[in-house]
């Protein structure tokens, strides 16, 4: 356990420092780096003990919820935004307060100690929030999907709850292809093109990354069927997958004119499948106008 930690996740680097020992939950091990030269993209300031912040109700500005709990609430603080984040094993409990500055560089994040003398300031949701105002710093979105790597091509598999996302991963992996990760990608823009990186999950995974050469939005079918989506069509089909706050206009504005740019440059597929290893040699018979 250390006092200062870096954290590599999508090539993004990122800065912790605590009084206390940091210790890390398992699905981030991998990801931890030696003392890198790189600026941070974001620095974390971790403390210990939750203080009694008193946002107003008049600054909420989003709350992620469902119909069973909260996951957490942001406010405006300032000329940044305030965060409360819920336990999500106790309905309503506070897990934490976090503080973003306006530049979404500088996060400060009050816990309760793991131990007398640990910590883990990134414990879920507030770990992969984190990531998302990394990408809104970047040519990058953070996605719900799987993203399977066939040796040359990564192909992105996105839909909604129980439309065959993990699934379609064992197809894959099962016909010994690579699972990049069947729940939550980043997706960044490099000079060759577009990676999808995997990102720390609850449980212990190397970092991956593959080029991006399709976007597959599924769904169960009768029969496997294909249709290949452009434009506007493409990008809001996209969109609805993707991890978004949306309290201001600049956030949107981010997202679509990634999407744009993405949809433009990696084609997007509507996909019907049924659940055996034939879509397999379909998707290859059929993606890019039938060229493998």
């Amino acid at each position: 356990m250390l006092n200062s930690i870096n954290i590599s996740i999508a090539d993004f680097l990122l800065k912790l420092d605590s009084e206390n020992f940091i210790e890390p939950e398992e699905g981030y091990s991998p990801f931890l780096v030696e003392d890198d030269n790189r600026r941070a993209d974001a620095t974390i300031h971790c403390y210990t003990g939750i203080p009694p912040f008193a946002f107003q109700a008049d600054d909420l500005v989003f709350e992620a919820k469902n119909d069973e709990q909260k996951f957490y609430s942001i406010y405006r603080s300032g000329t940044g935004l305030g965060f409360i984040i819920y336990d999500q094993q106790n309905k309503d409990e506070i897990q934490q307060y976090a503080l973003l500055d306006k530049t979404y560089s500088h996060w400060k994040v009050y816990s309760d100690p793991l131990s007398e003398s640990s910590i883990w300031p990134l414990k879920y949701p507030l770990g992969p929030i984190v990531m998302h105002y990394l990408t809104l710093k970047s040519e990058a979105v953070m996605i719900h999907a799987s993203c399977i790597f066939d040796g040359s091509k990564g192909r992105i598999f996105s839909g909604f709850s129980g439309n065959g996302k993990s699934t379609m991963s064992k197809i894959w992996a099962d016909a010994g292809n690579l699972v990049i990760n069947d729940d939550r990608l980043i997706i960044r823009k490099s000079d060759a093109g577009y990676v999808a990186y995997n990102t720390p999950m609850y449980y212990k995974d190397i970092p991956k990354k593959a080029m991006l050469s399709g976007i597959y939005l599924i769904s169960h079918s009768p029969a496997n069927r294909m249709k290949k989506l452009s434009g506007a069509l493409a990008v809001s089909k996209v969109l609805a997958f993707c991890i978004q706050n949306n309290f201001e206009q600049k956030l949107i504005q981010h997202h679509l004119n990634f999407l744009s740019d993405l949809c433009a440059h990696v084609p997007v597929y509507e996909l019907g499948f049924v659940p055996d290893a034939n879509v397999i040699k379909f998707v290859l018979e059929n993606e890019n106008g039938g060229t493998k």
